[in-house]
């Protein structure tokens, strides 16, 4: 199934350049919205396709897109998700677990570059790989916070074209500083601790959780 989803993937990436410009918006936020919604990867490339289809073929007859789609951007994407079939709990889960994979060899790799550069500023070269009680903390906090913004941004697709850009702007600028914020306090006053190996071990860890995830992608 991951094979057939990239396989589609590609194939809707090529497509969709066709797309005259006065419509990529209305079909960027369509696509956003059914982002978040319950189906599986490979149902919302189906999905993705059969809109492609539609706004194309409505091109070739001159029609606009809200003639092509109803001008009800959002219930029509309501209509087509309820439609689909549900992921069901394992993929849910598989789900899940790709997604904290994800983040943790991403926020691994910075955690080993941050740890590398100190130890090679310091006079004493220990090269050992030290996380603290506020590392911990803020790899949740990053980790939450960019589920979020995700969700946030892919939910509030439509009213983003209806409400000015200005307020929904302003809205992301205050919870990311808000979450830079509490980042910084952690990093300063949460330094206790709670792991310290050598930074080759850490390294070779942060390549296996890399490796894991490249399998459950599979």
């Amino acid at each position: 199934m991951k094979k057939a989803t990239k396989e589609s993937l590609k194939k809707n990436n090529l497509r969709e350049k066709e797309i005259f410009k006065e419509n990529q918006e209305v079909y960027t936020n369509m696509i956003v919205y059914i982002r978040s919604s319950n189906m599986t990867e490979y149902n919302q490339e189906v999905v993705r396709e059969d809109i492609i289809n539609m706004i194309l073929d409505g091109q070739q007859r001159g029609d606009t897109i809200q003639k092509i789609m109803g001008g009800n951007y959002k219930e029509v994407c309501d209509e087509i998700i309820a439609a689909m079939p549900r992921k069901t709990p394992k993929e849910r889960i598989m789900d899940f677990v790709a997604i904290i994979l994800s983040a943790l060899w991403v926020l691994g790799v910075i955690a080993l570059v941050e740890n590398l550069i100190t130890d090679l500023l310091a006079e004493t070269k220990s090269f050992r790989f030290i996380l603290t009680v506020g590392d911990s903390i803020n790899a949740a906090i990053i980790v939450l916070a960019a589920i979020a913004i995700y969700y946030y941004v892919s939910k509030t697709a439509f009213k983003t074209m209806k409400e000015k850009r200005v307020i929904s702007f302003l809205k992301l600028w205050l919870v990311s500083f808000v979450v830079i914020g509490l980042l910084v306090l952690c990093k300063v006053y949460f330094t206790t601790a709670v792991l310290e190996i050598p930074l080759t071990l850490a390294a070779i860890l942060v390549l296996a959780i890399f490796l894991i995830k490249r399998i459950v992608d599979r």
